[in-house]
């Protein structure tokens, strides 16, 4: 399938790099300590960490520096809280991504289901939950916030600060090779399910997929897989409104969304996250070539004759 369609999708592009975080904490350099969190048996780590941004924002997409250490892949979820009472209150939007060891230490992130509008001088608070033995995305010497712990029910403000690396995006999460195309339709839930990828589409990368979040738990989704660059988006008939094809349907493919927390095996999945892997050969001549993909879930809350929502589409032009 791959093969087919980078045969007839060579475009000459430009690899734009990561846009830069309209608010970030110590992600200047990549300098980071060597601890690894703890793999509880109970279920995730939860914690977060005390943000704010001098100017009024809206947060579409959030990254860590971090990395897994765990033989087995599995999931972690970056959110924005409000706060009340001093700890985390509402959540405002979040996504759901996807680990490796193949991902390697680096920036490491999701496209949000929502949009998280930032005051200024507000606080707010980043909330992680992974699996268990990841890098701690922490600055030896950096600049400190308050960090938070959720156990037995309940959130526990440590006594000890942290220096997290994150940044947080006004756009949808991007990067070289890696372009979102559109824009996603509304849930019965009011989420914005996302498209996205942190692999970067490089030949010869083995492990190169599409993500998603944002979708209704355990339900059917679609990828949908194209290769036209020239293709011209428009409204998919009986869908919600705002539902537009992005990607050209050359290849359509049902995946299963998940409906387990981060520590979960690949066969169960992640609430409301799906993916579709897509290796890249390791071939030069295809460099330039581009193919899109583009989510489609299953929703019965929606009144709709077609009752699916869609992502944004993502463009990866290998290189």
């Amino acid at each position: 399938m791959f093969r087919r369609l980078l045969t007839i999708a060579f475009v000459s592009a430009s690899l734009a790099a990561q846009s830069l975080p309209c608010v970030a904490t110590n992600d200047a350099t990549n300098t980071v300590g060597t601890a690894v969190s703890g793999y509880p048996f109970s279920g995730p780590n939860v914690v977060a960490y005390r943000i704010t941004s001098p100017n009024a924002v809206v947060l579409r997409a959030a990254q860590l520096y971090t990395a897994s250490t765990l033989s087995t892949a599995g999931y972690m979820t970056l959110e924005v809280y409000d706060e009340s009472g001093g700890i985390p209150g509402t959540r405002l939007a979040g996504g759901t991504l996807q680990t490796s060891t193949a991902l390697g230490l680096g920036w490491w992130g999701a496209s949000f289901d929502g949009f998280a509008l930032l005051q200024p001088a507000t606080n707010y608070w980043l909330v992680w939950r992974e699996a268990g033995g990841s890098r701690l995305p922490y600055e030896p010497g950096g600049v400190t916030t308050t960090f938070a712990r959720f156990t037995g029910g309940s959130w526990i403000v440590q006594t000890a600060q942290q220096p997290l690396k994150w940044r947080g995006f006004c756009s949808p999460l991007d990067g070289q090779g890696r372009a979102p195309i559109g824009n996603a339709c509304a849930s019965s839930t009011g989420n914005f399910p996302a498209a996205f990828a942190n692999y970067a589409p490089t030949v010869g990368n083995a492990n190169f997929q599409f993500e998603a979040t944002g979708f209704a738990n355990g339900a059917l989704a679609l990828a949908v897989i194209g290769a036209n660059p020239g293709w011209t988006p428009f409204p998919v008939p009986g869908a919600p409104f705002g539902c537009d094809l992005n990607a050209d349907p050359m290849v359509v493919v049902t995946v299963p969304v998940g409906a387990g927390n981060q520590q979960a095996a690949h066969s169960v999945g992640a609430a409301g996250h799906c993916w579709v892997d897509l290796p890249i050969p390791a071939n030069p001549a295809l460099v330039g070539f581009v193919v899109d993909a583009q989510f489609a879930g299953l929703d019965v809350g929606v009144a709709a004759a077609l009752p699916f929502v869609f992502t944004n589409a993502l463009r990866a032009t290998i290189y």
